[in-house]
């Protein structure tokens, strides 16, 4: 009986240790999950309730008799303490951070672009289209572009500036009104509605038919104009009115400076070898053992009630300051994994990526694909092409007889075969297929909608004119 009962505590002990064990790596798991911004307010949580936190950087009156802590700086330490040197804060180089603190204001960078409207849509101008040319006039008319997201320059005058054909600028305003925010590029308030209500795939719709020709009269709320004009009931006039007035008037506000301020979590820092990974720790307290409290440890006379509770504390601290470092550490091998496989990114930016998922990662560092996906979520990545989602670099490959093709390369050889097709006849879905076919890309048509779904590109017989 004995025997058996003697047994039964030994698995329930294993057991134990083993529920232990995962509630500590769910505690990791959780802090590599964490943006820097997250991270500041979790440190600043368990410094106000963890005794045992110091910042190391802020310096603390202390009442500790000095005599008192020398002698017991001579002690031998409790043998779970003798690794004492883990708990500094050696988990990032404070230095190299403070430096790059001060060269970027990062409560000013902006959530994919770092600071501005305009780096957004040049970095999404990128993915669409490589050609040198477009490239050019692209970047005169987003750098014309004002913060509400309007085109304050004509195409006209921006041809003059550029020397070439006015035509050539009306086709690549029509691909930058094309990119998010919808209605950005417009050159009134008009044509940024209009835009929205093709976006929503609301062609030659009502709503279309009322911003055309009665924006006037629904600014001036005079429903029973707009509907003897389009022979509607006052209701439904009101109807098409408020779905109009949920569109957004000004693209480009929701991108301005103070609107979503982001700080990155790793920097891309130019070297002399070329560009090194730095995981961003500017405005982390450098975190360290309280030695005042290490020492209560070892008073005899304290309560045991006291002894346990600092016990438990000191292994809080102890998690904490491991999961900082077990991240830092993931983070950077993460990036710099994922950054080798994407040499060519430092040279032609986005649209350079090859197809990478979260198991070429994981395969590479031996860890599992989950650890990859936790690392990358809500993180960004200072670059010399703008603050970038580190999701941004993960894509499929999508089935080639010579290479293989990231998702985002198979959606700009789309958008631009879309781009120029004859508008009298726009290419179905189908075609598209057999002409990627000959190019050597083998892709299904519900792959064709997919794409066309998030380059927000309607049907063929909505594309007609």
């Amino acid at each position: 009986m004995s025997k058996n009962f003697g047994a039964k505590l030994r698995i329930q002990q294993k057991q134990l240790q083993k529920m232990l064990l995962s509630a500590k790596m769910q505690q990791s798991m959780h802090m590599l999950q964490m943006s820097v911004l997250d991270l500041q307010q979790l440190i600043a949580e368990e410094l106000s309730t963890n005794p045992f936190l110091e910042d190391a950087t802020v310096k603390k009156d202390s009442n500790l008799d000095e005599a008192a802590a020398q002698k017991d700086k001579n002690e031998l330490e409790l043998d779970w303490l003798e690794h004492d040197s883990i708990w500094l804060s050696d988990y990032f180089d404070k230095n190299k951070s403070i430096y790059l603190g001060e060269k970027h204001d990062f409560k000013q960078m902006l959530l994919t672009t770092s600071s501005t409207l305009q780096e957004e849509l040049l970095a999404q101008f990128r993915l669409l289209n490589d050609d040198p040319q477009n490239m050019r006039i692209a970047e005169q008319i987003i750098g014309n572009i004002n913060d509400n997201g309007y085109l304050v320059a004509g195409t006209e005058e921006i041809a003059d500036t550029l020397d070439c054909p006015q035509k050539n600028i009306e086709e690549v305003l029509e691909q930058v009104q094309t990119l998010d925010p919808p209605g950005v590029g417009a050159r009134s308030l008009k044509e940024c509605l209009l835009i929205q209500l093709k976006k929503k795939g609301k062609i030659n719709s009502l709503e279309m038919a009322v911003v055309e020709n009665h924006l006037d009269e629904l600014a001036a709320k005079k429903y029973k104009q707009i509907g003897k004009s389009l022979n509607l009931s006052l209701s439904q006039v009101k109807t098409l009115a408020h779905s109009i007035i949920g569109l957004n008037p000004k693209p480009g506000r929701n991108f301005a400076p103070e609107a979503k301020g982001i700080i990155p979590d790793i920097i891309l820092e130019k070297t002399a070898q070329g560009h090194e990974v730095v995981i961003n720790s500017y405005n982390l307290p450098v975190l360290s053992i309280s030695q005042l409290y290490k020492n209560a440890l070892k008073n005899k006379e304290c309560p045991e009630q006291t002894l346990n509770f600092l016990k438990e504390k000191l292994k809080n601290a102890q998690d904490m300051l491991n999961g900082l470092k077990a991240r830092h550490i993931t983070l950077k091998n993460i990036t710099e994994c994922l950054l080798a496989i994407q040499d060519d990114f430092m040279q032609k930016g986005l649209s350079a990526l090859k197809p990478m998922t979260l198991n070429d990662i994981a395969r590479k560092l031996g860890i599992h694909p989950s650890t990859v996906s936790r690392a990358i979520a809500n993180k960004f990545i200072q670059t010399p092409y703008g603050t970038v989602e580190l999701k941004k670099f993960f894509s499929h490959a999508v089935g080639a007889k010579e290479d293989n093709l990231s998702n985002q390369k198979v959606m700009e050889i789309l958008s631009e075969l879309i781009k120029t097709e004859q508008k009298e006849k726009p290419i179905s879905d189908q075609k598209i297929i057999e002409i990627l076919k000959k190019k050597n890309i083998q892709i299904s048509r519900r792959t064709i909608t997919k794409y066309r779904n998030i380059l927000k590109i309607p049907t063929a017989h909505l594309r007609k004119r």
